[in-house]
């Protein structure tokens, strides 16, 4: 893009609010107003000279365009930058921005068309993925069926690449942060905050779980790293990323209209740790209960006799495929109908929460009962 300083549309839609954030944020001073049409700022004690910028107080003035090609000239002259460097960076002001950077990529920065879907299809799971961690931290989920981040995806927007490798880069906007909202009494981050805040602190979480994992051949350190935002979906994209890209530095920063009260966030994945994160999340996915699982299977034993039952009962079910046994203990109500299942070896119905508890599997919250009569064992008896 080539930012001319008389493209007026493209001026225009620069919001005169994160021109504002982004000289507060580099130390510029607000030292006056020309009634409610400007405000004036100068650099402070960083930079001598006479030297102010006006910065429109509404964007219905008739000269804003002027006024922020008149900010973009003085910015760049005084960081000695090209102006349009200086024309994205404010842009994104209004935003977090997440940077994924291919260090794989050739001396033009240009990387296989194959690993460049890689990169895009991973990222946007890589963002799914703390959105839905910034809903309840688990340690797998079906990414599109968890509403609230499938529409804070929406939003997100992919910036333009820059310069460097391959780098690729989301924009993920957020309210500005009034000075009304400095305490936090007055409530929580907007989501879109608690996403990019979830992503930073799961990946250092991950980093650093990868490398206790291995020096100590354990899975508990990722065990531990659930509560950061740890989960199967982020271990799988980063380690995709990683893998694609021949490594991958993936970098948080904040938006400069809602300050974060941290410091920006990098952080590297080399291709060797693709294998320990792919492992992590296998391993979480075969410990994540599954939630409204609907099963059909024989009672193949009580753990009482008839007539002392307690409820406690073991079926025979298939899961993915393979006949499984399973542990479920029912409500008193229902002990007429299992008792009966079991006696007649008739096939039972039911809708509950599976969970893995080592080698064998539990059924939670039985409901939805009931049997399916007139069923040969021979032929459907999973245990025949």
């Amino acid at each position: 893009m080539r930012l001319e300083l008389n493209d007026e549309a493209a001026l225009r839609r620069l919001p005169w609010g994160d021109l504002k954030s982004y000289l507060e944020a580099q130390g510029w001073v607000q030292v006056g107003r020309i009634r409610d049409k400007a405000l004036v700022y100068e650099p402070g004690e960083r930079t001598s000279g006479a030297v102010e910028i006006l910065v429109p107080a509404r964007d219905d003035v008739g000269d804003y365009a002027s006024r922020m090609a008149e900010a973009l000239q003085v910015l760049a002259d005084v960081e000695q930058r090209s102006v349009l460097a200086v024309y994205q960076d404010i842009g994104t002001s209004g935003a977090d921005v997440v940077r994924l950077r291919a260090p794989g990529g050739d001396a033009d920065g240009a990387i296989a068309i194959e690993d460049g879907v890689i990169l895009y299809r991973e990222a946007e799971n890589l963002m799914l993925s703390a959105a839905c961690a910034a809903v309840d931290r688990r340690r797998n989920y079906h990414l599109r069926k968890v509403a609230e981040a499938t529409n804070y995806l929406k939003a997100v927007r992919l910036g333009p690449s820059e310069r460097g490798s391959y780098v690729m880069t989301l924009f993920s906007p957020v309210q500005p942060r009034l000075g009304g909202q400095q305490r936090p009494e007055l409530g929580d981050e907007p989501f879109a905050r608690i996403v990019t805040l979830r992503l930073a602190g799961a990946l250092v979480a991950a980093k650093r779980a990868a490398d206790l994992a291995v020096a100590d051949n354990s899975f508990a350190p990722f065990d531990a790293a659930v509560a950061d935002g740890v989960s199967a979906n982020l271990c799988e994209a980063v380690a995709r990323l990683a893998e694609a890209a021949g490594g991958i530095d993936v970098g948080v920063f904040w938006a400069r209209t809602r300050p974060a009260g941290r410091v920006n966030q990098r952080i590297h994945f080399s291709s060797d740790v693709a294998d320990v994160l792919l492992e992590a999340a296998s391993v979480f996915r075969r410990s994540e209960p599954l939630s409204d699982e609907r099963l059909t299977g024989f009672v193949i034993a009580l753990d009482r006799p008839v007539d002392q039952f307690d409820g406690s009962a073991t079926l025979r079910v298939v899961i993915d495929s393979k006949p499984r046994r399973v542990k479920v203990h029912f409500e008193q109500a229902v002990y007429p109908l299992v008792i009966r299942a079991f006696k007649e070896k008739l096939v039972l119905s039911l809708l509950g929460d599976l969970y893995p508890v080592g080698q064998r599997w539990e059924l939670r919250n039985p409901r939805e009962i009931g049997v399916e009569e007139d069923q040969d064992p021979s032929v459907d008896d999973p245990a025949a």
